[in-house]
């Protein structure tokens, strides 16, 4: 493998970080599961984490030995449109919980969409160097939020629930779902999607349990009851004369959904292209567009759960078709 080929995979790794690491922030739509006190949060979240771990193994195995057909590749494209307009929805929603000023449906969905064109079109590799810079100011706004609630913090918050086997698994199943993200590994990091994508689910694990500790031992029992508990911390924190950051860690954690959103159209752009459709260049961009409209239009306000389960069995048979065709094209090589 080239230089130049592992630099790409390498950007387009950051990149689905980044994407990834947005659901810590804004949860997509569909889930509405409680938050879980800090313990069983973090245990339930290393068991989602091997879970995720033994799915990538085996679908970048079965991904590299056998090249995705055109069923394969329309039910990741379907389950892409589904993300993004699920997706879309929860943004649209917790930008106008969290800003004063109310925003309208049409005009915010006008910039997503617009930033969505940039990034079909720049491409994975110039979304992955801007998702260096935003992961960056990621770290920062953490680090500003934990010292902002410093004064706040309380060990004697922290909740010690009794966990048996039973409800650990009952935890780490009412939180678990398929993140597009991981379907899309052995499409854009190819040979390191395997070592990228345990890199990329430990960081998200890591980043969950930090933010579920930080959230408890800064609103206590409140924190079960909080819609938007990562946004309650940093209306409480300040730093000095400045009391109200909450503005900037919103500004930043919206610039990691607008590169979720780049990153997923980006790749049903991709995937279009790949099994060779003729058509306009900017025809790919417009049909997936479509698509998102029309389920966003759907699904808007009436079936977002059933959108997010469909979404769900999507990817499920997305990877359980990959991992089928890989073991059935391993077997005939052995015979």
């Amino acid at each position: 493998m080239s230089r130049e080929t592992r630099f790409d995979q390498r950007q387009a790794a950051v990149l689905l970080l980044a994407a990834l690491l947005a659901d810590s922030f804004l949860e997509p739509f569909g889930r509405q599961t409680a938050p879980l006190p800090a313990r069983t949060a973090v245990w339930a979240g290393a068991l989602r984490f091997g879970i995720l771990c033994m799915v990538l193994f085996l679908y970048s195995a079965a991904w590299r030995r056998a090249a995705p057909g055109r069923v394969l590749t329309a039910l990741l494209e379907g389950a892409l449109v589904l993300s993004i307009a699920l997706e879309v929805i929860q943004a649209e929603r917790f930008y106008n919980y969290v800003m004063q000023q109310q925003l309208a449906a049409a005009a915010f969905l006008v910039l997503v969409f617009a930033a969505a064109y940039y990034g079909a079109f720049a491409g994975v590799q110039a979304l992955g160097r801007a998702a260096w810079l935003v992961l960056t100011l990621t770290v920062l706004s953490v680090g500003v939020l934990a010292w902002s609630v410093a004064g706040q913090l309380r060990f004697a918050s922290l909740q010690t629930p009794a966990l048996d086997a039973a409800g650990l698994w009952d935890a780490a199943a009412g939180q678990f779902y398929l993140p597009p993200e991981l379907a899309l590994l052995p499409l854009l990091c190819g040979e390191q999607a395997k070592k990228a994508g345990v890199r990329m689910l430990g960081a998200a694990f890591a980043a969950g349990s930090l933010l579920a500790m930080l959230g408890e031992m800064t609103l206590g029992a409140a924190y079960l009851q909080t819609d938007q508990p990562v946004f309650a911390i940093a209306r409480l924190g300040g730093i000095s004369v400045f009391r109200r950051l909450d503005a900037l860690h919103v500004g930043v954690w919206l610039l990691l959904f607008l590169l979720k959103i780049g990153l997923y159209f980006a790749a049903a752009v991709r995937l279009w292209h790949r099994q060779g459709r003729a058509g306009p260049r900017h025809g790919p961009y417009w049909v997936v567009l479509a698509g998102v409209m029309a389920v966003f239009l759907a699904v808007w306000n009436q079936r977002e759960e059933e959108a997010f389960l469909l979404q769900q069995w999507l990817l499920a048979a997305v990877l359980a078709l990959a991992a089928a065709k890989g073991w059935m094209r391993k077997g005939r090589g052995g015979s």
